[in-house]
């Protein structure tokens, strides 16, 4: 089956079934980790973060294992849904608390069944679930817990590591799971408010002045005034001495 086809009934089949059980799931579909580094097919976010990672017919099993130790650090549960031809390699190979399931084509109709369930992922690191934070939702977090003197121009890997250290992990599940479920403007992008385009600066006016009748420029007081240049002091000195030499000489 094609990525898309086995998407359509992931999304038919599974996560109808976990909507039901918990109608306050957020699936979110293209989730990225560590800073965009890594994308898991599809997310379900509800009482866990449950990643579904696809490979279709056309994919190979080549990028899994380095995928399965960035999805370990993130997510509670992990399932891989695989075509079935890929589905005796990949029992060989999935972690073993990973789920498996299976898709395909049966008499012309596409389906989608479960091996076995997944477990509890025991390997989930903290920095890398506060990574799914955009900056503004970690600073409120912290300023919440009256943690956030002296990080408020602070970069957001020091607001991650400040909530790694202060909070436990399994309350920071939590709070990065409902922050996921209730975040808005999900596609905006980061979270970063996005830089408007530079404006250009008015050419500057040509100082014409007012012209007297024979083409003269007359200038303002005002404005000759903030022509005039600085006379330095070395100058000032010269101009006394000449004076002084030329009352001795002529006598003025």
């Amino acid at each position: 089956m094609h990525d898309a086809d086995i998407r359509k009934i992931l999304h038919e089949v599974e996560m109808k079934r976990i909507s039901a059980l918990d109608p306050a799931t957020r699936v979110i579909d293209e989730l990225g980790i560590f800073e965009g580094k890594f994308r898991i097919d599809v997310a379900a976010v509800n009482g866990f973060l449950h990643g579904y990672e696809i490979k279709s017919a056309e994919d190979n099993l080549d990028r899994l294992p380095s995928q399965q130790t960035a999805y370990n650090k993130v997510f509670d549960k992990l399932t891989l849904v695989a075509d079935e031809r890929h589905v005796e390699e990949a029992m060989k190979v999935v972690p073993s608390f990973w789920g498996l399931m299976v898709a395909g084509v049966r008499d012309g109709v596409p389906y989608i069944d479960e091996i076995w369930a997944p477990r509890l992922n025991p390997e989930v690191d903290p920095y890398a679930i506060c990574q799914l934070l955009w900056k503004e939702e970690a600073m409120s977090i912290l300023a919440d817990r009256k943690l956030s003197a002296g990080l408020w121009t602070k970069r957001r890997r020091v607001l991650w590591e400040t909530l790694t250290y202060a909070i436990e992990l399994s309350e920071l599940k939590e709070i990065v799971r409902e922050t996921l479920k209730n975040r808005e403007n999900w596609r905006d992008g980061t979270g970063k408010k996005k830089r408007g385009k530079k404006r250009s600066r008015p050419p500057a006016k040509k100082n014409t002045g007012n012209k007297s009748g024979n083409g003269t420029v007359l200038v303002s007081p005002a404005k000759s005034s903030s022509k005039t240049k600085t006379v330095s002091k070395k100058t000032l000195r010269a101009a006394e001495g000449a004076i002084k030499n030329a009352i001795l000489i002529y006598g003025l």
